[in-house]
């Protein structure tokens, strides 16, 4: 396949948007998000002090994850809201919270720059990969900064397209891994914001900021289906900014999917940035 002859010119009028979707294919997404990178942010919010009776903020919370996970360690003494822009999103978050009778946390639409919820109230607030969707990352920062009582911590995390690596080497996973910084970058996001967080976080006012960058390679199985599934729920920004033909995008998600299937491949997830850091 001649790839080069079948991608488009392409365009930069696409309005910004959650580009990997927000139906029922990019929450299956997110839950496999979640697979690889789970227990690396359990190990974060422990770093960042995260304890029974804490009140805490999960900002573009998606399916809400990470929120009942945090929800789970603060107790019924706790309470635990998360914020996202889906209203898809939300509903599922919330009835996951139901099935799982958990009643300190609570689920509610909202923008990251303006969340709707009282200033200056949270012991912790939280993002993973928000920043690197949004076209202004410093001032929705600002925003979750705002949220935390003095003395209160806030935690972000997400990733760095840079460092990924496939032995045998897999030209899908490159040639997928450039489409998607291409398109973040043209919805006037940033791909590589994870080398950048420590900065964000000083320049938002934040102290004793403290980093770490995480890789997880198991559960092996969520790591290499990862890429396909993100690569099928961005085939619609990729098709229409003109990056790449419909044909090749699927082409290319049954090579990814060729390359999970394979017991032998060695494949890393992206590199995750994680910090931590207080309002003064």
């Amino acid at each position: 396949m001649n790839r080069a002859a079948q991608t488009q010119h392409p365009t930069k009028d696409m309005p910004t948007r959650y580009i990997l979707g927000t139906d029922s294919a990019a929450a299956h997404r997110l839950r496999v998000l979640d697979e690889v990178y789970h227990q690396t942010t359990v190990t974060l919010l422990e770093r960042a002090g995260l304890r029974e009776g804490w009140r805490c903020a999960d900002i573009g919370c998606g399916t809400g994850l990470v929120t009942l996970t945090m929800a789970e360690r603060v107790g019924t003494a706790g309470r635990i809201i998360g914020v996202d822009e889906a209203g898809t999103f939300v509903d599922e978050a919330r009835q996951s919270a139901a099935e799982r009778k958990l009643k300190n946390t609570d689920f509610v639409s909202g923008d990251a720059y303006a969340p709707p919820l009282p200033s200056a109230q949270f012991d912790l607030v939280y993002a993973r990969c928000l920043l690197s969707h949004l076209d202004n990352p410093l001032r929705a920062l600002q925003a979750m900064v705002s949220l935390a009582q003095p003395g209160g911590c806030v935690v972000v995390e997400d990733i760095d397209c840079g460092g990924v690596f496939a032995h045998p080497e897999t030209p899908a996973l490159m040639r997928h891994l450039d489409l998607y910084q291409r398109a973040v970058r043209l919805n006037d996001g940033d791909p590589l914001i994870g080398r950048k967080l420590p900065r964000l976080c000083r320049n938002s006012g934040l102290t004793d900021v403290r980093y770490e960058v995480v890789r997880p390679a198991e559960p092996t199985k969520a790591v290499k289906r990862l890429y396909p599934l993100t690569l099928a729920c961005l085939k619609p920004a990729i098709v229409e900014s003109g990056l790449a033909a419909a044909s090749e995008v699927d082409a290319l998600v049954a090579e990814l999917n060729a390359m999970a299937d394979d017991p032998a491949a060695t494949v890393s997830s992206c590199p995750m940035v994680q910090v931590w850091a207080r309002k003064s």
